[in-house]
């Protein structure tokens, strides 16, 4: 039993912790997710429809935070991963590049096993607009196991590899931190069977649900903002219709 009161294949407007503390103790098989990094700022520059603006304008108070609140909310999650994955179940959780390690060792400390760093490389990074340090051209993923883990299924030399390179452009959504649709179907299909539980406590537009519906895995996941849940259920519609058209031919 997943959980009393949360069906599967739902998105829930609700806090991640609140949500993953709903859940059943070993009831999960998967966990891919996308926290905010804390990075939003005034005094950051990133690039919108050609414009140089703040991160605190661009993506929101969402992903601003005091450090210790920040600190204790991955910490918390992290915990609560661990209590709900499966003996074997696995964690694949993005991080900012400076917090990374930080958050690798206190996955430990809770129990989990350090598997693998995944880096995602970006084609296109943005410039460095202040020309005072280098250009920022990846993001980190930490791949961790409750235990031994109970299914890698190993596609080739050439797609598992812990470096992914994509394009930061081609975006299916309006979602700021949209990650690419085909590595976390990757990761999705290389780290679950079909009909396994896939969650994601911060799904954001939705790109594990879609991974996760797509491959035939069932999903669950929570946001607080509504306007991305109906962004994630819309890219849910889609791929329906795709399953219904194949069917039909």
């Amino acid at each position: 039993m997943t959980s009393k009161v949360l069906l599967p294949n739902r998105i829930y407007q609700m806090d991640a912790l609140v949500g993953l503390r709903k859940l059943e103790s070993n009831s999960v098989d998967l966990i891919v997710t996308d926290p905010p990094y804390n990075i939003a700022s005034k005094n950051r520059s990133t690039m919108k429809k050609g414009k140089i603006i703040s991160t605190m304008k661009a993506w929101g108070a969402w992903d601003s935070f005091h450090s210790f609140d920040y600190d204790l909310l991955i910490m918390s999650v992290i915990s609560e991963c661990y209590r709900v994955l499966k003996p074997g179940g696995a964690l694949y959780m993005f991080t900012a590049r400076e917090q990374n390690g930080y958050f690798v060792r206190k996955a430990v400390e809770r129990g989990f096993v350090y598997r693998n760093q995944l880096v995602m490389v970006k084609k296109n990074p943005l410039p460095s607009f202040s020309k005072s340090n280098w250009r920022s051209a990846y993001e980190a993923c930490m791949y961790l196991t409750k235990g031994k883990p109970s299914t890698f299924n190993f596609v080739s030399q050439a797609e598992c590899k812990n470096v992914f390179w994509y394009s930061n452009t081609r975006h299916i959504t309006k979602h700021p931190t949209e990650k690419p649709l085909a590595l976390i179907e990757l990761l999705v299909a290389v780290s679950s069977n079909e009909g396994d539980l896939v969650v994601d406590p911060f799904m954001g537009s939705g790109t594990t649900a879609v991974a996760a519906q797509s491959l035939g895995r069932r999903f669950l996941g929570f946001d607080l903002e509504k306007e991305y849940i109906e962004m994630a259920r819309e890219r849910l519609k889609g791929v329906k219709f795709a399953e219904r058209t194949r069917e039909a031919a």
